[in-house]
C-alpha cells in the first residue's frame, strides 16, 4: 500500500510540475529548446535522468546480476563517452546552426530533404526501441512494488509521462528529469552506503560477492 501511494502520488507530481512548466512555455523555441536559456543544472539532470532510466536500473543491472558485470561497467564508459564527445564536439554545431532538432541540422547541413527525412526516421524509431524499453521496465517496476497488474503501470505511466511531455515541451521535460535525477542520485548514494556498511565496508563486500551461491562466481571477471 505504501508503495503504491507513494507511486501515485509521484506520477501526480510529475504531471503537475510539467503542467507549471508548459505555463510558460511562449513559442516553439520554448516548447523544442526551452528558449536556449536552459541552466546547466537542468541540462545535466536530464542527460544523466534519460541515460539512467529503467534501462540502466532494470536492463542493465540483470545484466550484470546474470553474470556479467565488468562487461556491463565497460559497456556504460564506453557509452558514457560518447555521450560527452558528441556533447563537446557535435552539440556546439547544433547549436550554432540555429536548428531546433537534430534531422533539420542535417536537412541544413546537407541541403537536402532526403537527409532530413532519414535523420528524422533514424531518431523517430530509435527513441521509440529506447521509450518501449523504458515503458516496459517502467510497468515491471509498478508491478512489483504494488501487485497490481503490468497493463495498469504500463499506462498509468505512459499516459502521465506523454500527457506533460506533449503539452510542456522541452521546460516540462528538463524540470521533471531533474527532479528524477536528483531523487534517484540520493537514493542510490544513500542505498549503497547503507548496504556496504551494512556489509563491514568494502571487502565485505567483495567478500559476500565471492562467497555467496547464488550467483556463483559472478565478481569474477571471466565466467
Amino acid at each position: 500500500m505504501i508503495y503504491t501511494t507513494a507511486i501515485l502520488l509521484s506520477l501526480v507530481g510529475y504531471f503537475v510540475i510539467g503542467h507549471l512548466a508548459g505555463r510558460r512555455v511562449k513559442g516553439l523555441d520554448d516548447y523544442l529548446v526551452a528558449g536556449r536559456n536552459a541552466p546547466t543544472f537542468f541540462i545535466l539532470g536530464t542527460l544523466v535522468a534519460s541515460y539512467l532510466s529503467t534501462s540502466a536500473f532494470l536492463g542493465e543491472t540483470g545484466f550484470a546480476y546474470q553474470g556479467y558485470p565488468f562487461v556491463m561497467l565497460i559497456f556504460a564508459a564506453v557509452s558514457t563517452s560518447g555521450c560527452l564527445l558528441g556533447a563537446l564536439v557535435f552539440g556546439r554545431y547544433l547549436r550554432r546552426s540555429g536548428a531546433k532538432t537534430v534531422p533539420e541540422f542535417f536537412g541544413k547541413r546537407f541541403a537536402s530533404r532526403r537527409v532530413q527525412v532519414i535523420a528524422g526516421l533514424t531518431t523517430v524509431f530509435g527513441l521509440g526501441a529506447y521509450l518501449l524499453g523504458v515503458m516496459q521496465g517502467a510497468g515491471i517496476m509498478f508491478a512489483e512494488l504494488t501487485g497490481m497488474p503490468y497493463w495498469v503501470g504500463l499506462v498509468l505511466v505512459w499516459a502521465t509521462y506523454t500527457g506533460f511531455i506533449l503539452y510542456s515541451g522541452s521546460p516540462g521535460v528538463m524540470l521533471t528529469d531533474t527532479v528524477m535525477f536528483v531523487i534517484f542520485s540520493l537514493a542510490a548514494v544513500g542505498g549503497s552506503l547503507y548496504v556496504i556498511h551494512d556489509l563491514g565496508g568494502w571487502s565485505g563486500v567483495v567478500e559476500g560477492l565471492l562467497s555467496q551461491t547464488d550467483k556463483p562466481g559472478i565478481a569474477l571477471w571471466q565466467r
